[in-house]
């Protein structure tokens, strides 16, 4: 019993280390607070709930798309998550014809949250 406790102490120890050179701060939102902070932030955007298809950490370079430095450091360590549900404003360019705008049934939508702070930096909505 207590070999198995030195275990999972040092385990914690070597995976608390590798985090930290990973460049993944300490403390912060859990994995599943952050999925429950993008629900909440895109529910009013999208006619049916959101689901989530994944969520995971790590610089925003990875997943700010074409935003800049300026408006999104790339060394931003936050939560990525990606949602789908029906959110407006993701069928594509301004609709100038006659014609009824079709849009697709379901959209996904990456929302971006700071890894410590759980604040909202920013959200991408694709069809």
């Amino acid at each position: 019993m207590a070999l198995v406790a030195v275990a999972v102490g040092v385990l914690a120890v070597v995976s608390l280390l590798l985090a930290v050179e990973a460049g993944a701060p300490i403390g912060g939102v859990t994995r599943d607070q952050a999925i429950a902070m993008a629900r909440d932030q895109m529910a009013p955007q999208s006619s049916t709930p959101p689901t989530v298809r994944w969520a995971i950490p790590g610089p925003l370079l990875f997943f700010r798309g074409g935003a800049s430095d300026v408006v999104a450091p790339w060394n931003r360590f936050v939560w990525a998550v990606r949602l789908s549900g029906s959110f407006r404003g993701s069928c594509g360019p301004v609709h100038v014809s006659d014609e009824p705008l079709r849009c697709p049934p379901e959209h996904t939508a990456t929302v971006m949250l700071d890894y410590v702070s759980g604040e909202f930096v920013m959200a991408s909505i694709e069809p």
